[in-house]
């Protein structure tokens, strides 16, 4: 989905240290709604995730730029050398679980002042426990120590919520499916001046908990890693908005079908057994859904290469025979007969139009 529900964009006003008439000036700074101001969602209202990416890294970039000496353009702010380093060595893990220990054991190394995550699996639930250097209580009052090309948490207790939050939808993103919370604690006490924290993680938050961690069914730590170096590129560039347009189980199941697919066709594609079992259902059941949605589960992944190969040819990066590869074609003649099929046309006719 390119959109996400209003409520999102809210939240995340909501935990800035901004007044609202500064809050004011950056939205029709960059164009959008001042009904994001508002103190409550309208009902099914939503604003488009790329407008929430813009909103994100503008907000940070203010808040660096205000600090005596601080400047900050919108290209470092997205720089991610540190974050691009864990997320591809969590891109080559094979499962979820995997992932996750790589990203934990680079966070406890690198972090000089302890700031990590440590992933604890007992019986059928998973807690994912953070670990925050001591920051003052309030909300984004540090916004110096926050450094998108460095291993850093958004600082102050809001900032640590949001960072939670991130990092629970990177881990949604790279199996292609949101994982639902079964619960999120904080230490901190519950901020007397904003009671909608909830709707950052789409589950209630425990205040003043023994832990900072999110908890969900260890299901989700066999799921495998659907990503590409491409995907992982193009997510760092619009950060947030890729990971926001993963949903929580309201989404259409042929939507989720397609996420699951992922976008590295090197590696073996999911059966249909395997995508049943990743939401939950049975295989006639998960044929029915998609039947009642007109597709089917072999339209879903030829649509799936299709999409995938139109970039990949337009990008005018990639050989015929890298293009096969990346595909996942034993050659490029193969190639060649399956991209006629879905297009009608060849390689080299689709890019001549």
């Amino acid at each position: 989905m390119d959109t996400i529900p209003l409520r999102y964009a809210q939240s995340l006003l909501r935990l800035t240290p901004m007044s609202e008439e500064q809050l004011r000036e950056e939205l029709s700074a960059l164009n959008l709604p001042m009904v994001l101001l508002q103190a409550t969602a309208i009902a099914d209202a939503r604003i488009p995730a790329d407008d929430y990416g813009r909103l994100f890294v503008h907000l940070i970039r203010q808040m660096q730029q205000s600090l005596p000496g601080g400047k900050a353009t919108a290209e470092s702010t997205i720089a991610f050398s540190a974050y691009k380093m864990l997320f591809q060595a969590m891109l080559h893990a094979g499962t979820l679980e995997q992932a996750m220990q790589r990203a934990s054991l680079y966070f406890q190394r690198l972090q000089a002042d302890g700031e990590s995550f440590y992933l604890h699996r007992e019986g059928e639930t998973v807690c994912c426990r953070f670990d925050f250097s001591d920051t003052p209580d309030g909300d984004l009052q540090s916004p110096e120590h926050f450094n998108m090309d460095s291993l850093n948490w958004l600082p102050g207790s809001t900032g640590q919520l949001l960072s939670i939050s991130m990092w629970h939808r990177v881990c949604s993103w790279f199996i292609g499916s949101f994982i639902d919370l079964s619960k999120v604690e904080m230490q901190q006490v519950r901020p007397k001046r904003d009671k909608h924290y909830e709707d950052v993680f789409g589950t209630p938050v425990s205040f003043a908990a023994k832990d900072n961690a999110f908890y969900f069914h260890s299901r989700y730590l066999d799921f495998p890693i659907v990503q590409s170096e491409e995907s992982l590129t193009k997510m760092l560039e619009t950060y947030p908005a890729q990971l926001l347009k993963l949903s929580p189980a309201n989404d259409s199941v042929s939507s989720r079908v397609r996420q699951l697919i992922g976008t590295d066709f090197q590696r073996e594609l999911p059966s249909l057994q395997d995508i049943a079992d990743r939401l939950h259902m049975t295989t006639p059941t998960l044929h029915r859904r998609l039947r009642e949605q007109g597709t089917s589960y072999q339209q879903l992944k030829d649509k799936s290469r299709r999409d995938a190969a139109v970039t990949y040819l337009t990008s005018g990066n990639y050989t015929n025979a890298e293009l096969a590869e990346l595909m996942g074609f034993s050659d490029s003649s193969t190639f060649h007969r399956a991209f006629k099929k879905w297009t009608g046309k060849t390689p080299q006719e689709y890019n001549n139009d």
